[in-house]
């Protein structure tokens, strides 16, 4: 497959020092500055793992996937371009702000815009937490994952599969309501056990959640304490899921969409230890959710 690995998320805002404080003080990542008014989330020793732009809405802008080489970049456009989806070419400002060597997009079936790139481009600065955080787990398995609403969701599924060569983790159906259970399909591209999840749920920040994972419970335990001296407002309690085997909570984002913090992840060997599944429920224990603020 070309795609390897989520590379980073760009997130439009209307107010990017609401992400500066939720960023910094909240999840433990690192800041800098960048052109026409963005902002950088540093996690690890890439330039950033979280782009913030002003914008005229709040919510996710694109999905950030990365190929291992220019060949695989190639091969990945290749094949998107066969499939039907338009190539949105990139501006030479806009591979300088992502820190990229090259850049195309394209909106999927569910109309969430995604970017591929090759060549991350950093200075390989290490990683220090304004608050403590030791590390984010990311390396060849990228930031962590994002899911996705998708409305149109088989045609959103084949495209991810066929066209992007992602594998099949799990199933989960998800009762949001009496009258309506959505289709949840977790997806894989590298050792994570799920890089990206497919969402039958309509969402209007373009986005159910994104998740960073830390090397281990304090650090998740020290973020509960960061929200809760914040009184910034959870989504999920703490819990473990099933699919993953993540002791994780949820937060509430500034962009109107949940972050999940955990720790201890699956690493899985998809050749030889794995077969797809479907979960009946969630997570072992926890995990209860609240509405977002204002509902």
């Amino acid at each position: 497959m070309s795609i390897n690995q989520l590379g980073y998320i760009v997130v439009e805002s209307t107010d990017v020092e609401k992400w500066r404080f939720f960023g910094t003080q909240i999840i433990g990542l690192a800041e800098e500055n960048g052109p026409s008014g963005s902002l950088y989330l540093k996690a690890d020793e890439r330039r950033y793992r979280i782009l913030v732009v002003p914008g005229a809405r709040d919510g996710l802008y694109a999905s950030g996937w990365e190929t291992v080489s220019e060949e695989a970049f190639n091969a990945s456009r290749e094949q998107v371009a066969k499939s039907g989806a338009e190539i949105i070419e990139s501006s030479a400002e806009e591979r300088s702000q992502r820190c990229v060597t090259g850049m195309f997009s394209f909106v999927d079936p569910s109309g969430n815009r995604q970017e591929v790139i090759w060549g991350p481009i950093s200075d390989f600065l290490p990683f220090v937490s304004p608050v403590g955080v030791k590390r984010f787990v990311t390396g060849n398995m990228g930031m962590g994952h994002v899911v996705l609403p998708s409305m149109n969701f088989d045609a959103s599924y084949k495209f991810w599969t066929q066209v992007c060569g992602f594998g099949l983790s799990d199933i989960l159906h998800a009762p949001l309501s009496p009258e309506y259970t959505a289709r949840i399909y977790f997806m894989h591209c590298n050792p994570r056990q799920h890089s990206l999840a497919l969402a039958e749920m309509p969402q209007p920040s373009g986005c159910v959640h994104i998740m960073l994972e830390v090397e281990g419970l304090d650090d998740v335990g020290r973020a509960l304490d960061r929200i809760a001296q914040n009184k910034v407002p959870l989504a999920a309690t703490l819990g473990r899921h099933v699919n993953d085997d993540m002791v994780s909570f949820y937060v509430w984002t500034p962009g109107g969409f949940a972050l999940e913090f955990g720790c201890g992840g699956l690493v899985k060997d998809w050749e030889n230890d794995h077969s797809v599944f479907e979960t009946t429920r969630g997570s072992h224990w926890g995990h209860q959710w609240s509405a977002p603020p204002g509902h």
